[in-house]
């Protein structure tokens, strides 16, 4: 399992990916990424209204 680290862009790319197909399994097939993932990417999005990290204190 490899460790990747991807941009606040591609993770609000794939949100919205799945927001207009309503299938996140099979936008996470498609960019070979794990479902948990990107419902993790979407859990945050909807708690800050974006998925970009808080910063460090």
């Amino acid at each position: 399992m490899k460790n990747r680290q991807y941009s606040d862009e591609f993770k609000e790319q794939l949100i919205k990916e799945c927001q207009e197909t309503g299938n996140v399994a099979l936008v996470a097939r498609r960019h070979e990424i794990s479902p948990n993932t990107i419902h993790t990417w979407i859990s945050k999005y909807r708690k800050r209204g974006t998925v970009k990290s808080l910063p460090k204190t």
